[in-house]
């Protein structure tokens, strides 16, 4: 998610296949370890549509909703949550708190005024799995309770390992989840993407006692991760368009209809389930192709496979100039979580997948302090202008 700084999100991806359209490469096998034999990149054009921003739209008969965090707040700017909810949303989820320190300065202004628009409402802790559970937890909890009109289940977004095994991060969660059980009082829910469930996870069973939120940017809702046995949000992309807010932001349909959200919201976490089993929504960027041939070229570049010049020209007849500083700037600042994309290409992973992948591992790097150097902030300028932010 809900990262929802999720300003990296959608461009790294993309525009990677975007840059090396029509080309094709034969990697041998040991080019690049982890990569199947022999792989070859063939990256066909017309695969990025030129309108990358996917419009937001309602599903008849399905609970629409956001998730913001302070990246829809540019330059202090509000959101207009009466114009969000009558742009047929019905919930909003905010985030609240990351780590054991940082906060959300919009989030009580944006909880209650999304309240009072007629939204449920709920918010998210950021995890930072390097950090003790229970003070994140607390952490968390000292938010939440600021919050008057808390309906939807308090959320934890699980996203990132940082160094830990499947069986520490299991540990992690189960501490954390049953001290924010304890302090509020709500059951949590549980917000990830499939790779990391599946490997950073070991895809547990663990914890499908909690409500599911799943992060998959494509047009056909995913099946469950882990024990569960239906999905209670999805959401479907990061690059959504809704009225009253600035730029772009997350969407997301609940796995039930208006009535069903309402008896969630109020705690009857069962209420879910019926609307989403099966359901294609297509009206915006799809990225639930498979990502090997993605991550090739990634990969390829970062192993010099791929000469800068070429990429720049490949880039430029995309319209996408800005290209090779993004990718370079990832490699420069030595951000670039070569071993989870080696993992990765040999799954069956979406390039959406991909991009949460590179997102978070952005986010999680320049948290510590890699965000002050000069490659980054050219970094940043370059993902803002494909965005035409």
């Amino acid at each position: 998610m809900l990262m929802a700084m999720r300003k990296f999100r959608l461009l790294t991806a993309v525009t990677a296949t975007a840059a090396v359209a029509g080309s094709l490469l034969i990697l041998p096998a040991t080019a690049i370890p982890g990569l199947p034999e022999n792989l070859p990149v063939n990256l066909p054009s017309g695969l990025v549509p030129d309108d990358m921003v996917q419009q937001a739209s309602t599903v008849p008969g399905i609970a629409s909703g956001v998730d913001v965090s302070r990246w829809q707040h540019p330059d202090g700017q509000g959101i207009a949550w009466d114009q969000v909810r009558t742009d047929g949303q019905s919930f909003a989820v905010v985030k609240a708190s990351e780590g054991t320190t940082w906060t959300n300065e919009h989030l009580v202004d944006d909880t209650s005024q999304a309240a009072s628009n007629g939204m449920q409402v709920g918010t998210y802790h950021y995890a930072r799995p390097g950090g003790d559970p229970r003070a994140q937890a607390q952490h968390y909890a000292s938010q939440y309770n600021q919050v008057g009109n808390h309906s939807l289940p308090p959320v934890l977004d699980l996203e990132v390992a940082e160094g830990k095994s499947p069986e520490q991060l299991a540990d992690w969660t189960r501490e954390f989840m049953n001290e924010l059980e304890t302090l509020t009082g709500r059951t949590p829910m549980m917000y990830t993407y499939r790779y990391f469930w599946i490997e950073q996870m070991a895809n547990t069973q663990e914890f499908a006692n909690y409500p599911l939120w799943l992060a998959a940017y494509q047009s056909t809702a995913p099946e469950p991760v882990g024990g569960w046995n239906k999905l209670d949000m999805w959401q479907r992309s990061d690059s959504g368009r809704v009225n009253g807010i600035a730029g772009n932001v997350d969407l997301n349909l609940f796995n039930g209809n208006e009535a069903q959200l309402n008896m969630f919201s109020a705690g009857q976490l069962q209420a879910s389930g019926g609307k989403l089993e099966g359901l294609i929504v297509n009206d915006g960027v799809d990225l639930g192709a498979d990502s090997t041939v993605v991550i090739g070229a990634i990969l390829a570049l970062a192993a010099g496979l791929i000469a800068a010049p070429a990429l720049a020209d490949a880039a430029q007849n995309a319209n996408l100039d800005g290209l090779p500083d993004v990718v370079n700037g990832l490699i420069a600042n030595d951000n670039l979580p070569v071993d989870q994309l080696e993992t990765m290409a040999d799954g069956n992973y979406t390039l959406g997948d991909l991009v949460i992948l590179l997102d978070n591992t952005d986010h999680v790097a320049n948290a510590t302090g890699a965000n002050n150097t000069t490659e980054y902030q050219a970094v940043v300028g370059a993902l803002n202008g494909l965005a035409g932010r």
